[in-house]
């Protein structure tokens, strides 16, 4: 536990890096969360991204406070959005008593931080008794990566899908039942995860042969069209009367064309880097699913996950090609590579090692580039300073200018 306030209050971004060479020691996964607490302190917001939306709206509640019964009231109404309770939440509470931005992030880091580092270890806590080698380190880091500390700024999304993983990993991997009580929570942060957990009370409930899901699969995989119109109106005749205006928000022309302008300007990386880690995902489940290791010593724990993981992942192949859908697709991933570790960890399969040495350059570029992603809001605040020279300085400048 010394080690942990030793690193944060000398250099949170070096006590992140030590606690992954330590991290069999006590101390490493609260270091990890420490620093995810400072970067929320200390990051960057760009006016275009939601951070800054959330820390106006902490400045409007501070200048302009409104009545408890008010603000109350928003949640779950026809009249309004609100169909979030964390956010406004922890805002609105805040906001009684600063309109300070890097407070309000600070504190949002506690929950996604949390999470964030109890998942890494759910995974790391395998390898405990073994030598971490080069493949390991590669699953393990882009694990980290598909949703990275820095999507902090869409805090509620992301720090929804921590908390759905974590919950649901307990229950699938351990057993642990309060694992749903812990993925249903995942609603009030963002509404939306109201699907997969739909999913998760079906796999449970529901026992689905992994050639149906792995066939399910292999077609999500290769479906490249969708028609919007027919999923729109069917969102909009099962979803209730206070979701139907995000339903609609969603799946709008408007949105579509702003997420196809958007993703008409992003740079070729971006493109091939997503596709990357799907392409993996891809070969490592099928060489798992023809794989004779698998059949040899029976795992519940490795079954229900790689189960679940098909299924989540043919959902998320499938919402991806909506707009904003592909957030489904991280949340999947975030399973799929918590299946291949564990079964990179847990079985002896040489052939799956080669296989998996064979892909990892995959994982690499797909490592490179989301650190260069984080580079947009992790500031030079975040690596070079720490708590208390962050309370005397605020000039959080973006890493990324340093290469532009």
């Amino acid at each position: 536990m010394k080690n942990n306030f030793i690193f944060f209050l000398v250099s949170p971004f070096l006590g992140f890096i030590q606690a992954f060479k330590h991290y069999k020691e006590d101390w490493a996964k609260n270091s990890v969360w420490l620093f995810v607490i400072f970067y929320g302190y200390t990051m960057f917001r760009p006016e275009i991204m939601d951070s800054s939306r959330y820390v106006a709206k902490l400045k409007e509640l501070y200048n302009s406070p409104l009545n408890w019964d008010i603000f109350v009231a928003n949640f779950y109404s026809e009249e309004s959005s609100s169909v979030d309770i964390y956010q406004p939440l922890v805002t609105y509470i805040l906001a009684l008593f600063t309109d300070n931005g890097n407070i309000l992030f600070a504190v949002f880091g506690i929950l996604f931080g949390y999470f964030y580092s109890r998942n890494i270890w759910l995974l790391l806590d395998f390898s405990k008794n073994q030598r971490i080698n080069r493949n390991m380190i590669a699953i393990i880091a882009a694990f980290s990566c598909v949703i990275g500390f820095w999507t902090l700024n869409g805090v509620r999304m992301w720090t929804a899908a921590h908390m759905f993983f974590y919950g649901a990993f307990l229950l699938l991997v351990y057993g642990n039942r309060k694992g749903i009580v812990i993925a249903a929570l995942s609603i009030l942060v963002h509404f939306s995860f109201i699907l997969p957990i739909g999913v998760l009370l079906f796999f449970y409930f529901i026992k689905i042969p992994w050639r149906i899901l792995y066939f399910f699969f292999i077609t999500s995989f290769s479906i490249t069209t969708l028609n919007l119109d027919s999923v729109r109106s069917r969102l909009e005749s099962i979803a209730p009367d206070f979701l139907i205006p995000r339903v609609k928000s969603y799946t709008s022309e408007e949105y579509v064309e702003v997420i196809s302008d958007l993703n008409a300007t992003g740079n070729w990386y971006i493109t091939y880097f997503n596709s990357s880690i799907s392409w993996f995902i891809m070969i490592l489940f099928t060489v798992i699913y023809f794989s004779k290791a698998k059949n040899n010593s029976y795992n519940k724990s490795f079954s229900n996950l790689f189960g679940f993981s098909l299924l989540l992942m043919s959902i998320g192949n499938i919402t991806a090609l909506l707009p904003s859908g592909s957030r489904y697709l991280l949340v999947a991933q975030l399973f799929a590579m918590a299946l291949i570790y564990f079964y990179y960890v847990v079985f002896n399969d040489k052939e799956f090692k080669k296989w998996a040495l064979l892909f990892s350059p995959m994982l690499v570029f797909y490592i490179i580039i989301s650190i260069r992603i984080s580079f947009d809001t992790v500031s030079f605040m975040t690596i070079l300073t720490n708590p208390i020279l962050a309370t005397i300085i605020d000039l959080p400048i973006p890493l990324i200018d340093l290469i532009k």
